[in-house]
């Protein structure tokens, strides 16, 4: 039976971490999208701001002369921005990519350390870069599991610790020739559940902090 409850929970890791995956693909996709959108909007915006203030003087009431200089300016901007439009759209790939890039990165390290504590590796320290502007996450989840492993390894203590001594209660009841009283029982069923804790507490990675090596 304990062979089978581990299988199981093996097949549900696999498929959750393959299910977070998927989920940071598309959320991957999203935010490229999302930034080579904004960036897109933005050299739009660029593009057009020089055409405002011209074409305001050429539809207004102003002096023919101001319409004329205005009308001008509206066919050198025709001659010259124009020829910007590729470079614009370029500037806006590259932005979106390198923002993405570094989302990218900060959402593997992110799900790096996600896996490394659900297999058990409470040791394990998260570290994103400098640049991430993330490092105030990093701490408050690193606190958060180190409380984790002192409590795990408090645990494993005290329970080998309550281990040793119902051992050392059962032999001297068995040396009394009680083998078959209530006492000794309890005891035994005592023992089963620390087994139980034991073997739980076994699937934790307990040692001193260990940080991911920097990219």
């Amino acid at each position: 039976m304990a062979t089978v409850a581990l299988s199981v929970s093996h097949s549900n890791s696999e498929h959750t971490a393959a299910a977070v995956r998927e989920e940071q693909k598309a959320y991957t996709f999203k935010i490229a999208v999302s930034m080579a959108l904004y960036a897109c909007l933005f050299f739009v915006l660029a593009f057009c701001g020089p055409y405002v203030l011209p074409a305001i003087t050429l539809f207004s009431n102003a002096p023919l002369t101001d319409r004329q200089v205005a009308a001008s300016q509206l066919l050198l901007l025709s001659d010259t921005v124009w020829v910007a439009i590729p470079v614009f759209f370029l500037g806006a790939t590259l932005f979106s990519m390198l923002v993405t890039r570094r989302v990218v990165d900060a959402l593997e390290r992110l799900g790096q350390s996600a896996r490394a504590w659900a297999a058990g590796g409470v040791s394990h320290r998260l570290q994103f870069r400098e640049a991430d502007r993330l490092t105030d996450l990093a701490q408050l989840l690193n606190q958060g599991w180190s409380q984790v492993g002192q409590g795990v390894e408090t645990i494993q203590q005290e329970s080998s610790r309550a281990r040793t001594a119902v051992d050392s209660a059962m032999k001297i009841i068995l040396a009394q020739g009680v083998g078959g009283s209530e006492a000794l029982r309890q005891l035994q069923t005592t023992t089963e559940s620390l087994d139980r804790i034991q073997a739980a507490l076994g699937r934790f990675e307990i040692g001193p902090p260990h940080e991911p090596r920097r990219l």
